[in-house]
């Protein structure tokens, strides 16, 4: 059965070929029988959904099942045409992982949410794109360099406050998702517990 080990690596299943514990579905990584793509890109890791990506542990993965893939893969006749397909799958999923937005698109569809063009905050957002865009102009037509290079600095910053933003709502969902389901599983726990109790008393009120 899968399991979650500390790390947040999810052991997918033992290899129906060498029987070792697999911790993405795509290739093993010991043998390098190939088995499914799946839509998720945690998944294809073998990584728990969340905001949270170890960047380097994530590069260590990718690099040992790319391995996996050109030299064993390819090495078995069973395996050997899909190692494209594997290989673009990896691709794929390491992309959206390393990309902060593209992560966040990924966890906000996964979560149920819908994408917007625009901030609620639209007006007030389109306000501060207009004075960016007159400064830049501005500097561009008098020739400050120095200011221009202010301007893009700022635009920069803005891009990582909402990076930051996002995160701090992917782990603040991610918390209360965690507790919620906790919360659940301890009610469901005392609901049990209270039914079979109440047909214990039901049974000796009868007797």
């Amino acid at each position: 059965m899968p399991g979650v080990t500390e790390a947040g690596v999810v052991v997918v299943a033992e290899c129906t070929g060498c029987g070792a514990a697999r911790v993405s579905p795509v290739v093993c990584q010991e043998c390098g029988a190939i088995s499914e793509f799946p839509p998720g890109a945690f998944e294809r890791f073998g990584l728990v959904r969340s905001w949270a990506v170890d960047l380097a542990a994530l590069e260590e993965r990718y690099d040992r099942l790319s391995r996996a893939l050109r030299e064993k893969s390819s090495a078995r006749d069973d395996a050997r045409a899909r190692v494209p397909a594997a290989v673009e799958a990896l691709d794929a999923a390491r992309r959206t992982l390393l990309d902060p937005i593209e992560r966040g698109r990924f966890l906000l569809t996964s979560y149920g949410g819908a994408e917007r063009e625009k901030p609620v905050r639209k007006r007030e957002f389109q306000s501060e794109v207009m004075e960016l865009d007159e400064t830049a102009a501005r500097a561009r037509r008098e020739g400050d360099s120095a200011r221009l290079a202010s301007v893009v600095l700022e635009a920069e910053e803005k891009l990582a406050s909402a990076i930051m933003a996002a995160g701090q709502s992917f782990t603040r969902l991610e918390r209360a998702f965690v507790e919620e389901l906790g919360a659940a599983a301890d009610a469901l726990a005392e609901a049990r517990l209270w039914r079979r109790k109440v047909d214990e008393l039901r049974a000796k009120l009868g007797s």
